[in-house]
Parts: C-alpha cells; structure tokens; sequence
C-alpha cells in the first residue's frame, strides 16, 4: 500500500506550496529573512493556540506582525488532515483535485488570493511540526510570509495541515 511504504521512508514528510499571486497564478516567495528557530511558548500537549504563540513569536523575532487563527482556515485544515488520514495519502491535491485555495474557499475563506499550505506527517507533537517546518526554508517562508494574516491547524492521527491566508 502506498502508505505503507511512505511511511518507512521518513518520520518527517513535509512539502510545500507555493503562495499564489492574485490573478496572476504565477508563484511568489512568503518570506525574505532567516528564521530564529523556538517553541518555548509551544509544549508537548499544545494544540492550535500553543502553536500561533509560537509562530507570532517566531514572526516577531523576524520583524513581522502577528497571525491570529480563524475558524474557516482550522475548519479546512482538519477536515484535509482528516481525509489525508482516512484514505492514507499525502499530499498538496486533495483526492478530489482541490488544492488549498479551494479548500479554504470551500470552508468560507473568501481571502483576496494569498494562500498557503504546509504538510507533515509522522509528527507526534504540535511541537515537533511546528520545529520540522521551521527548519524547512520553505515552509518556514510560508510560516514568514508577509502576505498573511491568519492561519489554521489541523491534525489526525499524524498528518498535519497548516494553511495561511491573507484574510478570511
């Protein structure tokens, strides 16, 4: 099964999506200064809340403003985290070819263009993700990128979905 056989393959599978410029489709880097990587304010049994602590901190540190979490991008996070986990796949198309913007739109995130998505899978621990990703140049730019203002999370059995946009 394909599953299977990606997972004996990494502990950490995390790839990213590029943001999209409105109206253009053409791709655009999120961030342009070198992450300072901490979680103190994340620990082992955060969740959503814990984590935009620790991004709004690790955004500070790079001179940029702070996310807050909105209910359409989580709403869409999980349920993608969900059905990634349900019918054991990984990846930035859904089963049913959306892509992030499609989800985020089909949660109610309106956004004016500016979406993004980071993937992992095998993290046991918000805490783990949010460090897998800070450590990855690009999803750490999705994590910067001065395009957005809010973001959500979500998780099951594993697979994590963090998707930012510029507004909902």
């Amino acid at each position: 099964m394909r599953f299977q056989a990606m997972l004996g393959a990494a502990t950490m599978l995390a790839v990213c999506l590029s943001t999209l410029t409105p109206g253009s489709g053409a791709a655009q880097s999120g961030g342009e200064s070198v992450a300072t990587v901490s979680t103190g304010s994340l620990t082992s049994g955060s969740t959503a809340s814990g984590f935009g602590d620790a991004l709004n901190e690790m955004r500070a540190r790079n001179g940029l403003g702070s996310l807050r979490e909105d209910a359409h991008l989580t709403q869409a996070a999980q349920a993608y985290a969900e059905d990634m986990a349900r019918h054991a796949y990984f990846s930035h198309t859904g089963r049913d070819g959306s892509t992030v913007t499609t989800r985020a739109r089909g949660a109610g995130c309106r956004g004016r263009g500016y979406f993004a998505e980071n993937i992992a899978w095998g993290q046991k621990t918000a805490q783990a993700a949010f460090s897998g990703w800070a450590a990855s140049a690009g999803h750490r730019d999705n994590m910067l990128g001065r395009n957005y203002g809010v973001f959500g999370l979500g998780q099951s059995s594993g697979m994590w979905v963090l998707i930012f946009a510029d507004g909902c």
